[in-house]
């Protein structure tokens, strides 16, 4: 049975750029029987269908503005469609906006009572409540103080505490989880595991395609404003990522031809031949920065598919190489040419280097190339920075240092997708001993 169903659902929103500038042209226009026109609107929705049954868990993905808390929005019954008709069948438990429904001048402790009888639970089971809402949230320490004191993760947790703090028919959370550390969104996950174990509806808008992927069985792709896709998640999640990396593609050829010797091929400053401290790059180009003695200077690189052919975009298991073309100005010992991998978060990935990889060279001078090979790519769908150097031979004196320089996406493979950003081959084993333990 649907607890939840859309029947060609639409939501007009105006968009009103002349706004009466004070109280006075307000009841002047009133008197006056003007109304106020609004120059432009737009569809959140369009003739949008779907129905949810009890117990399922239900993920809608999409770019931001392709209408998901619109539809969050429409089954929490804060606003109403502007054609078709939403329908709902049991009380729901909404979590859509920070802090929303907190009263800023009232304590963590009297905004969990107003937002318990919002949601309808009676006094007594709020007070008997309170002490695991306030435990859950961990603002033992602040519960007595007014909410406008509380970061935007305070206001978070608190408003997750009471939202779950009874089982609802249905659960609506809004990519809210983002905001709080590690620790905490690993509990948001388990309690809302339990929630649905004890058959509640669950509905989550989140960007973390990880977590939608664990949390449910069903997706579907809303792409402005209307249903592109509905089906098995893993299916419409693989779908949408491959749409997406290559949007991302399209955005770093328009880079390039804004700043042809940025990203992908970094050239050195012609005017800096001398020997000594290298010059600062021409251009800047995202978080870009150059330093370095100068004995061994990067003149170029390229990021290489297969067949050398210079790409930005790779597949999960594809053959990878960066190019480095250097400029010795005299002959150096032993030089490290290294890489490093980062993450859209900046996190380190991985950082090799010639030294350190059993490779090492014996002596530069004058021009060449050294190639990082990988011949099966690792990682997994994302996007990615590369950080370029030459050191010396312990790794220590920078001759040449260019910080996250170049970018490349990875888009999905075909395969299912795993946790994280690298793929780590490996294998399953089962043994049973077939005794049950009493």
């Amino acid at each position: 049975m649907a607890v939840i169903e859309f029947e060609n659902v639409s939501k007009l929103f105006a968009l009103d750029s002349q706004r009466p500038s004070s109280f006075q042209e307000t009841l002047v226009n009133t008197l006056h029987g003007r109304r106020k026109k609004s120059d432009e609107s737009y569809w959140a929705l369009r003739e949008v269908s779907f129905a949810v049954g009890a117990g399922e868990s239900l993920a809608l993905i999409g770019a931001n503005g392709s209408g998901k808390s619109t539809a969050l929005k429409l089954i929490s019954r804060i606003i109403l469609p502007t054609s078709g008709t939403v329908s709902v069948q049991g009380r729901v438990a909404a979590l859509l906006e920070l802090g929303a429904g907190f009263h800023p001048d009232l304590t963590g402790r009297e905004n969990v009572s107003l937002n318990g009888s919002i949601l309808g639970l009676s006094r007594n089971f709020i007070r008997r409540q309170m002490d695991e809402i306030v435990a859950f949230s961990e603002l033992q320490r602040f519960i007595d103080v007014p909410v406008r004191n509380y970061s935007s993760g305070m206001l978070m947790r608190l408003g997750f505490a009471v939202a779950t703090a009874f089982q609802p028919d249905i659960l609506i959370i809004d990519e809210v989880l983002a905001v709080g550390d590690q620790a905490f969104q690993d509990r948001c996950l388990r309690r809302i595991r339990d929630i649905q174990e004890h058959g509640a509806t669950v509905i989550l808008v989140s960007h973390d395609l990880e977590s939608v992927r664990r949390l449910c069985q069903r997706a579907i792709w809303l792409d402005e404003g209307r249903a592109r896709a509905d089906g098995p998640t893993a299916e419409i999640a693989s779908r949408y990522l491959e749409e997406l990396w290559t949007v991302e593609q399209d955005k770093i050829v328009a880079e390039k031809a804004e700043d042809t010797d940025a990203a992908e091929f970094i050239g050195t400053d012609e005017n800096s031949e001398e020997d000594g401290e290298i010059a600062a790059p021409v251009k800047a180009h995202g978080h870009v920065g150059r330093w370095g003695s100068g004995e061994v200077r990067i003149e170029m690189v390229e990021i290489l598919g297969a067949g050398d052919v210079s790409t930005d975009v790779f597949r999960s298991g594809d053959r990878f190489i960066v190019r480095m073309w250097y400029r010795a100005l005299r002959a150096v010992e032993a030089p490290a040419f290294g890489i490093s991998f980062y993450d859209e978060q900046g996190f380190r990935i991985n950082g090799p280097n010639t030294a350190w990889s059993g490779a090492p060279l014996a002596r530069v001078h004058g021009r060449g190339c050294v190639d990082y090979v990988v011949e099966s790519l690792p990682l997994l769908p994302g996007r990615y920075e590369l950080t370029v150097a030459i050191y010396d031979r312990y790794v220590t004196h920078p001759f040449d240092h260019w910080h996250r320089m170049a970018s490349f996406v990875v888009i999905p493979n075909g395969t299912e997708r795993q946790d994280g950003v690298v793929f780590i081959p490996c294998h399953w084993t089962h043994r049973d001993s077939g005794e049950v333990s009493p």
